[in-house]
């Protein structure tokens, strides 16, 4: 055969046409190796390693989070922690009756008459000493402002004297006489009557047991 010569010389036209059609159906047809499962094509030979041919596939390893994305992840938690605990201290609420007035001699001699007579006078010596506007304060008034008992607070924190809100908030006990507690105002006695913790805390702190105990 002369190579120089085209192959359609050396084959009749029904034979090219069956060339034709066994090439048609040939490049119709996906790559198979023979390692691969049935029905899996065959990439390019230029993207499989000498491995990849001896063996047949195997399923991935596990992945595991990077240091990096587990650092992220704590730094996130931390985060929502911060805000939550930042929410429930921002949202902690108190009740306060009070007995302010100006001389420390004065707020010393009311507490031990307070301590003879028990917590049931509070109110009574809020109205006749107080100077403070709550002392005004009925069960009965019409205007919520001056609704509630003699000497009546109720607050959250930021909204009151730092030493004021320390004692209500953390030092005294509940349905305990308190003081005196020195402000920029004056001398304060309190009770604490409840102590709430706030969004996403315990609840509020106002149970039977405290009541019991008052004096």
């Amino acid at each position: 055969v002369d190579a120089k010569r085209p192959l359609s010389v050396f084959l009749s036209p029904s034979m090219m046409l069956g060339l034709t059609r066994i090439s048609l159906l040939l490049l119709a047809l996906p790559l198979v190796s023979p390692f691969s499962t049935p029905g899996m094509p065959l990439g390019p030979p230029s993207t499989l390693s000498p491995l990849q041919c001896n063996h047949p596939p195997t399923a991935a390893p596990p992945r595991f989070p990077s240091r990096r994305v587990r650092a992220l992840s704590g730094l996130r938690m931390n985060l929502f922690d911060g805000l939550k605990n930042a929410i429930a201290d921002a949202t902690r609420e108190v009740k306060v009756q009070h007995i302010l007035v100006d001389k420390e001699s004065e707020a010393v001699d009311i507490r031990r008459r307070l301590e003879k007579e028990g917590l049931g006078s509070f109110g009574a010596y809020a109205q006749e000493y107080s100077t403070c506007g709550s002392s005004k304060k009925t069960p009965t008034a019409k205007m919520s402002q001056l609704r509630g008992e003699p000497g009546e607070l109720v607050f959250r924190p930021g909204s009151m004297d730092k030493a004021f809100e320390k004692a209500a908030f953390d030092a005294a006990p509940l349905n305990k006489l308190w003081g005196p507690v020195k402000t920029k105002f004056g001398y304060h006695l309190m009770v604490v009557r409840e102590r709430s913790a706030g969004l996403g805390g315990g609840g509020t702190e106002d149970s039977a047991e405290a009541a019991a105990g008052a004096s």
